[in-house]
């Protein structure tokens, strides 16, 4: 019945006429809402919202202004510490329009074809080992989405702020949109809040892929004198429906072998009725109290003693200064923390569910195992990790033979897991719970204030009580150096890690696959630094792992109806012995007037691609024309192209949710395929949109347009997007 439904216009996506039908209606949507926007831009705009641009900030107590919106200031937090960085909202244009695709702005990650698609990055550095990350792996693949509360954007803003971003492409049947929403607000010059929301749903050009995940973020901060605080709660539930892939790769690299064509609904996959749930629970609190004393300077910066009884004045926004007039002369307060008392409070609540409906006859042909005699999956598998961090820090700078700071920390972690056991009967399965208790020791020195100079080193030594040898020393320095009218910046790196390979490479019980192993402690060496002057940006990696932990698909073939297929086997692995990575990454701009082009290309080796394949180059380049219409409307237009050279990618495993090394005996090699998007970028006042066709170059049978084994990508898509802020 499915082949029926396109058989007599397969390339019906791709047709002229349905293009221009499809840019058309595009382009009225995009000018309703360009009217309903212009109207509210320009009343904001012409409100006066005062700024003080030379106001000067503690680096401890205050949020510098880079690049927002006016009247706002944003941060983010470190997630064990709560140390403040200064950030920037996301209100730039330039590459606005690569923030809809999975496979990241500059196109590192491998996905299946769809948005918000499971990913991995090609790039060894961009996937974090660290022992302090979330145990519970079936997330990270799902990273594209979901938010940490590092990455959490807090705000102080004079008014509030709101911002709508929305993503679409395709019809109702198959196409993919996101709609994003933010607003942030203070109810005084201390205490802010706000919430993000956020949703994505990609229908699927292929069948049974679609995906659809929302999720929302509420936080809160207040920045006092001697007391600070952030905190937010999220939520996200993430559906993903698993198809398996394409039975035949020669429906996209050769379709005049079959008698008929099919689009790309119509081409047969592996699997139907099957899905990945997912519900994440998680709440952050980071807060502490300083102990200090206050410094006053006159307006030529020098401190000035005065007694705190003739003072009288008033705090500025955002800030811990007071200006006050004293013998004739401005004044300004500057309070300097000395020690501070530091908690963070961490708490996730997840559990994750497999669903396959389909008849036993049918799952049978795809899985090879089967652990449990149910007719169909529902496997549950529930987390619960509770963290708590205390720290004293003393701070550099209360004394000028200071230089440097230090922090003492405990903490301790407590996980729960959840996963089937013994089955009684059919329809009673039992559960087992696994429990683990850390308590980590550690110890950071640390110097973040200066112009030209900084560093950090941490060490930290983790412990079960009974069970020893688990630590991570880890550090990195940056240099500021003046250079010809400009600065040299050099940053150096590196980690020296033990620690236990995350429970579920240990235990995974579901229908389908089912393991029990106590697998060798993790041992890494990793340095790394980077050089970065004007345009030009060049980055060294070195990484040894010895014992390192991956998931290894296997796969059986047999004939059915006079076509080779295979049934799917998933397991956990361990490499014995050393593993080295190495990566050099080059970034390159140049402009010539309106003419602009940038360039992102990485050299990755592996010394053993059976368990850690990587393609030798990565490549990401950008061409565009920037330059303005009108005088107010700023536009780019340009293409951009993603290539990776040839390599044998990770296979996608759907009874994990994970990526795993492919089958030796059957592997497919992809790579050597670019993928070219072209583009047309604007921005007006406080508003961004853009028109773009994404992979311009697909022409059906030539080339492999794949980034993970027998999932293809989709074809010439036209997208639009739109974001706009208001402050009122």
């Amino acid at each position: 019945m499915w082949c029926n439904k396109r058989l007599t216009n397969p390339e019906i996506s791709l047709t002229l006429p349905s293009i221009k039908r499809t840019s058309l209606a595009f382009m009225k949507q995009l000018l309703k809402i360009l009217l309903l926007i212009t109207c509210p831009l320009s009343a904001i705009q012409a409100q006066n919202i005062i700024q003080d641009n030379n106001q000067q900030h503690s680096a401890t107590d205050s949020i510098e202004k880079e690049n927002v919106p006016e009247g706002i200031y944003a941060w983010k937090v470190d997630s064990r510490f709560g140390d403040i960085h200064p950030a920037q909202m996301d209100t730039i244009p330039h590459l606005f329009q690569n923030q809809v695709f999975t496979d990241g702005l500059t196109g590192r990650y491998n996905f299946l074809g769809n948005s918000g698609s499971p990913r991995i990055s090609r790039l060894f550095t961009d996937r974090n080992n660290a022992i302090t990350d979330e145990e519970f792996i079936f997330t990270n693949p799902y990273d594209f989405f979901l938010r940490t509360p590092g990455q959490i954007l807090f705000t102080n803003t004079k008014s509030p702020f709101t911002n709508i971003t929305f993503h679409e492409c395709g019809s109702k049947q198959s196409g993919e949109s996101r709609l994003k929403g933010a607003f942030s607000t203070n109810i005084n010059k201390r205490f802010g809040l706000g919430f993000v929301i956020d949703y994505l749903y990609g229908r699927g050009y292929y069948s049974s892929q679609n995906t659809s995940q929302l999720g929302g973020t509420l936080f809160a901060s207040y920045l006092g004198k001697n007391y600070k605080m952030h905190t937010l709660y999220s939520t996200d539930f993430l559906k993903t429906s698993e198809n398996g892939g394409i039975e035949d790769d020669a429906y996209i690299t050769n379709p005049e072998s079959f008698p008929t064509k099919y689009g790309t609904e119509d081409m047969p996959t592996n699997l139907s009725k099957t899905y990945n749930r997912m519900h994440l629970n998680s709440f952050f609190l980071t807060h502490n109290y300083s102990l200090g004393f206050s410094r006053f300077y006159d307006n030529e910066g020098k401190i000035v003693k005065v007694k705190h009884n003739k003072i009288s004045g008033q705090l500025l926004k955002a800030t811990d200064s007071i200006h006050t007039n004293v013998n004739d002369s401005l004044l300004r307060e500057e309070f300097v923390p000395i020690t501070s008392f530091i908690h963070t409070f961490q708490l996730s609540h997840n559990n994750r569910r497999f669903i396959s409906n389909l008849p036993l006859n049918e799952a049978k042909g795809f899985f090879k195992d089967f652990y449990l005699p149910a007719d169909s999956a529902n496997d549950m598998t529930k987390y619960l990790h509770l963290r708590n961090t205390f720290a004293i820090e003393l701070h550099e700078g209360f004394n000028k033979w200071v230089k440097t700071g230090l922090r003492l920390f405990a903490q301790h972690d407590f996980y729960n897991f959840s996963l089937p056991d013994t089955l009684t009967t059919a329809s009673n399965l039992t559960t087992k719970q696994y429990r683990h208790n850390y308590l980590t020791l550690g110890a950071q020195l640390l110097k973040e204030k200066g112009k030209y100079f900084h560093y950090h080193v941490l060490g930290e030594l983790r412990t079960t009580g009974t069970q020893w040898g688990e630590f991570n020393v880890e550090g990195n320095v940056d240099f500021t150096i003046p250079f010809r009218k400009d600065s040299l910046i050099v940053n150096l790196d590196g980690d020296v890690r033990c620690w236990t390979s995350p429970f579920y490479f240990n235990h995974y019980h579901a229908r389908n696959a089912w393991w029990d192993k106590d697998l060798n402690k993790q041992f890494s060496t990793h340095i790394g630094g980077s050089l970065h002057y004007k345009q030009t940006k060049f980055s060294l990696h070195i990484e040894n792992i010895k014992n390192y932990p991956f998931f290894a698909q296997t796969l059986y073939p047999y004939t059915a109806s006079s076509t080779q297929k295979y049934t799917h086997s998933v397991n956990s692995s361990q490499k014995t012995g050393n593993l080295q990575l190495i990566a050099a990454t080059l970034t390159q701009n140049f402009h010539w007037g309106i003419l602009h082009w940038e360039n992102e290309i990485t050299w990755q080796a592996s010394s053993d691609a059976s368990v850690y394949p990587l393609p030798a180059i990565n490549l990401w380049t950008n061409l565009y024309l920037k330059f303005k219409i009108a005088k107010v409307l700023n536009t780019e237009l340009g293409t951009d192209m993603r290539f990776f050279t040839k390599y044998d990618a990770l296979a996608y495993s759907p009874t994990i949710g994970q990526y795993a090394v492919q089958d030796p005996q059957y592997k497919i090699t992809l790579g050597n395929y670019p993928l070219i998007n072209a583009y047309a970028n604007f921005d007006l006042k406080r508003t961004r949109f853009y028109v773009m066709v994404s992979h311009l170059n697909y022409s059906s049978g030539n080339g492999k347009p794949f980034l993970v084994p027998h999932y293809p990508l989709n074809r010439l898509v036209l997208r639009l997007g739109i974001s706009w802020n208001f402050i009122n």
